[in-house]
């Protein structure tokens, strides 16, 4: 399939990623489907969309009948048979359960044309032993970044019988919507980033359950070293720049305090008893309580998008 081949993308799910997903797909030019069970999850999908859209006019990024325009593309549908029929492109997005995305794959095989390309946005489950064995060699993982209509990234996770020929063709419909998609050349569970960001989390626990640093400063400690190096050097260019020895040497340091395997670190637990779950609950390692909801996000979403749009060439330039 060619991109110029796509006609309609369908996407199951209009939860947390869903909005964000959808309007990527919009605003690239796509007419697409977008299914849930409940009426009441796609009207508010809708909303947040229409919200998103709105805060790109204000920053100049779009033209104000551009939204419109954006949002008739997108069709809001409960009928799973509406969404799926003649679906060139299938984005999974529903609840990470492997029993209901089976259930949810073995319903979309009967509806969907043969020639559908899968994908999954599961951030960890081996969705290829659920998908019905014919639709293996035309099914990827495509797995997004919250939130999906700013953070570039998607990680796309070959099967074992993926063919490369439909890793290709995500490879070049993400680049067609402006994503930087990276290929992970077989599955592991949480494949690039999460993995990464579990073993830093340990780390970040372990010093803040310790005493050793303050949220707040830890937070200051990153911001002002690791992430903005890491745009010109990523994590593994930087060990060319350090030296293979040194780095070896710092290793093999006997006085190095590891961090043990620990899967219920007390910052976070007392935090979730406690109720404090994050900016969904108003607090959590910060207090959110004197704003809406919507405008910590809005704000989040603003300081992302000046943030990727200055290191646009340090990214772009690369795929």
């Amino acid at each position: 399939m060619k991109i110029q081949d796509v006609k309609k993308v369908a996407l199951f799910g209009a939860g947390t990623m869903g909005p964000g997903l959808a309007q990527v797909f919009a605003q690239a030019g796509f007419e697409l489907a977008m299914y849930s069970r409940k009426q009441a999850t796609l009207d508010k999908a809708m909303v947040v969309i229409a919200t998103n859209l709105q805060t790109l006019v204000e920053k100049k990024m779009l033209v104000p009948e551009a939204k419109d325009q954006i949002l008739a593309r997108i069709n809001p549908t409960q009928s799973l048979e509406e969404a799926a029929a003649s679906a060139d492109v299938v984005i999974e997005s529903i609840i990470e359960k492997l029993a209901e995305k089976k259930q949810l794959y073995g319903a979309l095989d009967q509806i969907c044309p043969e020639q559908t390309v899968f994908t999954s946005n599961t951030s960890y489950l081996n969705i290829f032993s659920v998908m019905p064995g014919q639709r293996l060699s035309n099914t990827v993982i495509a797995h997004w970044f919250a939130p999906p209509h700013v953070i570039p990234l998607v990680e796309v996770v070959k099967g074992q019988e993926s063919s490369q020929e439909t890793v290709d063709f995500i490879v070049e419909l993400l680049k067609s919507v402006n994503k930087v998609p990276i290929v992970m050349e077989k599955f592991v569970p949480g494949f690039c980033v999460n993995r990464l960001l579990r073993i830093i989390g340990r780390e970040v626990f372990f010093q803040l359950d310790n005493g050793y640093i303050t949220a707040d400063q830890l937070d200051l400690a990153v911001k002002a070293s690791i992430i903005p190096r890491a745009m010109v050097l990523g994590f593994v260019q930087r060990y060319d720049f350090t030296g293979l020895d040194l780095s070896v040497r710092n290793l093999e340091n006997p006085d190095f305090l590891e961090p043990p395997i620990d899967n219920a670190p007390s910052s976070l637990i007392k935090r979730v008893e406690r109720g404090e779950l994050g900016v969904k609950s108003g607090k959590g390692f910060y207090d959110y309580s004197d704003r809406k909801l919507e405008e910590i996000l809005k704000d989040r979403d603003e300081k992302l998008m000046e943030v990727f749009d200055n290191v646009k060439d340090l990214i772009y330039k690369r795929i």
